[in-house]
């Protein structure tokens, strides 16, 4: 019974030497390399810049986006006032001779109807007298020479120096016509609105509606031009004003 025991402890340090051995290998094996914290750092913050330009490259297409839209615009705004002008001077003939026509009744009568005040009840016919018709002349006159300025401070002194004359819607008219022509809109646009508020009865009350849609045309608020000139068609359809409205709209289809 002792020999098998004294056997073991002869295969004793046999067995102690390989654990030596592997405790050795252990000791000497290398360390795993941990990761740079400052490297990581360094990613972290070289994504970030990434990001950030990222973002700044996203809103400078954005920017010019929006600029070609301003562009694309302007050049509508442009397109719409040639063609405004192109109306303007084609259909300016035609009402020179319609204010002469004017011109002649008044030299032959000596009177022209009266606006209808906000009751509708008529209104004693003012006599024009030759001051006031020779006034209104003068101003005329400015205009076929295609002395605006002039013109302007002409009809502006007739509408100051003759409140009562018949001829007032007419000289309002014109004025508004100056005022499109100096490109000085919205002056146009209240003395057309005055045209047709303050005298709904005058002949010229279609000329400054369709004027009127021109008016907001230039301003670049094409769907309420747009109303405006069916509105037009639609209340004077056998005027002057009326063709001019229905060439705009045909316009805006092209």
């Amino acid at each position: 019974m002792i020999t098998p025991f004294r056997n073991a402890l002869k295969v004793l340090p046999f067995l102690v030497v390989p654990f030596a051995v592997q405790a050795a290998d252990l000791t000497d094996q290398t360390m795993p390399v941990l990761a740079d914290p400052s490297r990581s750092s360094q990613s972290i913050h070289q994504s970030a810049a990434n990001t950030d330009l990222l973002f700044q490259i996203q809103q400078l297409q954005q920017e010019m986006q929006a600029l070609r839209n301003i562009v694309e615009q302007q050049g509508q705004v442009i397109v719409q006032l040639q063609k405004d002008n192109r109306g303007r001077y084609l259909d300016i003939d035609s009402r020179l001779s319609n204010l002469s026509e004017d011109v002649a009744l008044l030299k032959k009568k000596g009177v022209s109807a009266a606006p209808v005040n906000n009751n509708d009840s008529p209104s004693t016919l003012p006599v024009v007298s030759g001051t006031a018709k020779d006034a209104y002349q003068q101003a005329y006159a400015l205009v076929k020479a295609q002395k605006f300025d002039q013109a302007i401070t002409a009809y502006q002194a007739f509408i100051k120096n003759y409140p009562s004359s018949s001829l007032l819607p007419n000289a309002y008219y014109w004025l508004g016509e100056l005022y499109m022509v100096k490109n000085l809109t919205q002056e146009a646009e209240r003395v057309f609105s005055t045209v047709i508020e303050t005298y709904p009865e005058s002949r010229k009350v279609s000329d400054a509606s369709y004027k009127l849609g021109l008016v907001y045309a230039r301003y670049g608020q094409m769907d309420k031009a747009i109303t405006q000139m069916n509105a037009v068609k639609t209340q004077f359809p056998k005027s002057t004003a009326s063709r001019l409205a229905s060439q705009f709209l045909d316009a805006q289809k092209k």
